[in-house]
């Protein structure tokens, strides 16, 4: 979904993050092979965040499940759950080592990258959770050194973006509307 992606986007420029969207990791038939998907399509990462003060990359899932019952604790913890093939790189380790490899490489050729390469982890980024799975996501994903993010995070980091001045841009606009025309607390 572009549109909470657009929105992901906008939530970690404010955490320092350069971001693209849609970012098409290119696998030669050799890698593939390696790790027994020789047919697979090009892995696109929702995401691609990079951070350089912290000279990090993450690799963002964006998952929105708005209308849905939200993102599962077991989709991550329990790869037999049949969430493993909606999760691949948080589940398939060569996967993510060629993954991994091939973005570096992407990115030193485009001039993104000079000197040491950056560390590279994955993240999530949700915009609903099943039922009281939250904490259980955020202690797996801190036990797993993933980034975990909830629609609450999502929320406060749109506010602070948006509290940056005008930015001619929806989600700026949206979040301003909300905030100002929100009800006051009785």
């Amino acid at each position: 979904m572009d549109a909470f992606e657009q929105i992901v986007t906008k939530a970690f420029d404010v955490q320092g993050y350069w971001t693209r969207i849609g970012f098409k990791v290119d696998l030669d038939k050799q890698t593939k092979r390696a790790i027994g998907n020789p047919s697979m399509p090009r892995p696109e990462i929702d995401v691609l965040a990079y951070k350089p003060a912290t000279n990090e990359i993450l690799l963002v899932e964006c998952k929105s499940y708005l209308d849905s019952p939200g993102v599962r604790w077991e989709a991550f913890d329990q790869p037999d759950s049949g969430y493993a093939e909606r999760f691949k790189l948080f589940h398939n380790k060569a996967l993510f080592a060629a993954v991994k490899k091939q973005i570096l490489k992407q990115l030193a050729e485009e001039g993104m990258i000079i000197g040491k390469s950056p560390a590279i982890r994955l993240g999530l980024v949700a915009g609903k959770i099943y039922g009281s799975d939250e904490s259980r996501l955020r202690a797996l994903f801190a036990k797993r050194k993933w980034v975990f993010v909830s629609p609450s995070e999502i929320a406060i980091w749109l506010r602070r973006f948006a509290d940056r001045g005008y930015d001619n841009d929806v989600a700026t606009i949206v979040v301003k509307i909300l905030e100002r025309n929100m009800p006051l607390p009785s």
